[in-house]
């Protein structure tokens, strides 16, 4: 993954702090901090259903099945292009 993925992650981890289910979000994202944290930042409260839908950008894919098969880093791809 491109190492500016990290700064943009690590600039999301503010907003992270607030998350109530912290420890459930970063299991859902297959133990991915980074992943948790730039989810959170631009999903909230709706973190854990946006993981079990099909996302458009994703080519319809679910993003927590993505996750499990080792395709993480199309999900990160996505949460970077996010507005």
């Amino acid at each position: 993954m491109d190492p500016r993925w990290f700064t943009f992650a690590q600039a999301c981890r503010p907003e992270f702090d607030k998350c109530s289910f912290q420890g459930e979000l970063i299991a859902a994202c297959g133990g991915a901090e980074d992943i948790a944290w730039a989810l959170f930042f631009h999903m909230g409260a709706q973190s854990m259903s946006w993981l079990q839908r099909s996302i458009p950008a994703l080519d319809g894919s679910v993003p927590s099945h993505l996750i499990a098969t080792g395709h993480g880093d199309r999900v990160r791809e996505c949460l970077w292009r996010m507005p």
